[in-house]
């Protein structure tokens, strides 16, 4: 009887140990989010940037009071390889030595294009050395998972007024641009690129708009036309994929 409950006593222990050690190993094999994205949509064949859009794509986190060693690269496993990215980090000097204080930092990368449509895997890897800490790098490794959605192309572009397609305007009068998809946008919107013709007429317009997710439309309200001595007339074309759409020319009178 003694011996059969020694045999449970051991069998009991050696499972406590193997879950410790598989918890442990998870642990480990666990990726810190020390340095990570916050946007995990894209559209393929156009950059942040192009559509002149300065927003943040990330974060990186110090984990530490201050660190006087600090590298984050991303890798959009496109061919590419890894490269800085714009961040708001701002060194200080403690003593004689420039350092990182503690704290969330976003992350832009403004330039980057999207080539391929589907599920990808950008790495995110943030080096770094925390004052006081013995000699030697700490490295940090996440792999982000991000869609790349195709563009959506456009289907029609007119001005128009209290939702009504219009042909004639006066002078200092605004209307409105109402961009139309041939389907819905997808998560990571579609950005429509906008050309006026002749140059210079709807100041207030601006050269890319975007279509928010799910979304068909986008309407631009409240553009000004500058007031002509004579008649003239004005022309969007609208743009993402495939065949241009141009509005209907709009008669602007004195």
């Amino acid at each position: 009887m003694r011996l059969h409950r020694i045999g449970i006593s051991i069998g009991l222990l050696t499972l406590l140990a193997l879950g410790l050690a598989d918890a442990l190993r998870k642990t480990a094999d666990a990726e810190a989010r020390y340095m990570f994205l916050t946007v995990t949509d894209f559209e393929v064949g156009i950059s942040y940037r192009q559509a002149q859009w300065h927003a943040p794509i990330g974060q990186l986190i110090i984990p530490c009071s201050y660190a006087d060693n600090f590298t984050p690269t991303i890798d959009w496993n496109d061919g590419t390889g890894e490269h800085k990215p714009d961040t708001n980090v701002q060194t200080k000097m403690i003593q004689t030595t420039p350092a990182v204080q503690s704290g969330t930092y976003l992350l832009w990368d403004d330039e980057h294009v999207s080539t391929t449509v589907g599920t990808q895997i950008v790495t995110t890897k943030l080096s770094l050395h925390c004052i006081g800490n013995p000699p030697g790098d700490q490295l940090y490794i996440y792999r982000n998972v991000v869609a790349v959605h195709p563009r959506i192309p456009v289907n029609q572009v007119e001005f128009t007024k209290n939702r009504k397609s219009i042909n004639t305007v006066k002078g200092h009068d605004v209307v409105d641009l109402t961009i139309t998809l041939g389907a819905p946008a997808p998560s990571s919107g579609t950005w429509v690129r906008l050309v006026v013709t002749p140059p210079g007429n709807l100041n207030s317009l601006p050269p890319y708009v975007r279509v928010s997710p799910q979304e068909t439309q986008e309407t631009i309200p409240n553009l000004e036309l500058r007031r002509p001595s004579a008649d003239f007339a004005v022309q969007v074309t609208a743009s993402t994929v495939g065949r241009a759409e141009e509005s209907q020319k709009l008669t602007v009178r004195p």
